[in-house]
């Protein structure tokens, strides 16, 4: 029997490989922006509209100034000063002087006076306007009026924020007020005059209680006036 011949050595053929698929390169995906460059710009951008914001209020607050609660300069308070319950009690207005004035950034202050027809002797009531227009005048109203060397004063109710009454021995009674940025007074006093054919007629003595009351119920009045 014949059989198959056998290779001389024992070499074996290699066994046939398959070829490889040919590769696909596949796009790559867009490459994602950082999320912190988003957020770093979000913040510098907040943070330039809030320092322009707080820019503007500052300089609007600058430009405005305190609440002066409808206070604004008036070059003859003594115009406004219409004085019904002094009137009715001692006389009608007779004449008042030019007002003095001081017009500056940091205040406005007015004075005069007006006359009182009074029998038989005349009144004068001096009227002082002070609008403080930057800083509050509160503590060196209360130092005033606390002062001795000023005569003191009796704190009153019944106008404005903090009122007070002062009298001396000469028939000379005041009454000022603070108001917000407003400080007002008013100082009312015989007028002392000279007679050559005898001597000058006391002026009568005031009834206390009823001169505060018309005080008082004037310078209401008079801050009305002043905020219109």
């Amino acid at each position: 029997m014949i059989s198959e011949p056998e290779l001389v050595g024992g070499t074996d053929f290699p066994e046939a490989v398959a070829p490889l698929p040919p590769q696909r390169h596949e796009p790559k995906p867009p490459r994602a922006r950082r999320p912190w460059l988003w957020a770093l710009g979000g913040a510098v951008a907040a943070s330039a509209v809030w320092a322009g914001a707080l820019a503007v209020h500052e300089r609007r607050d600058e430009a405005e100034g305190p609440d002066l609660r409808g206070y604004r300069a008036q070059e003859d308070p003594c115009a406004k000063a219409v004085l019904p319950g002094l009137t009715s009690a001692f006389g009608p207005k007779k004449e008042s002087t030019n007002p003095l004035t001081q017009d500056h950034p940091a205040l406005f202050r007015a004075e005069c006076s007006v006359s009182l027809d009074a029998k038989p002797t005349p009144y004068d009531v001096l009227v002082t306007y002070t609008l403080h227009r930057v800083t509050d005048p509160r503590p060196e109203f209360e130092a005033q009026m606390a002062d001795p060397l000023q005569g003191g004063g009796d704190r009153i109710s019944g106008v404005g924020q903090l009122a007070y009454v002062k009298e001396d021995e000469a028939g000379t009674m005041e009454l000022h007020v603070l108001d917000g940025h407003a400080v007002v007074s008013f100082s009312l006093s015989p007028v002392l005059t000279y007679e050559e054919d005898g001597p000058q007629p006391a002026p009568p003595e005031l009834d206390p209680a009823a001169t505060r009351t018309f005080l008082v119920e004037d310078m209401n009045a008079l801050l009305a006036a002043l905020r219109k």
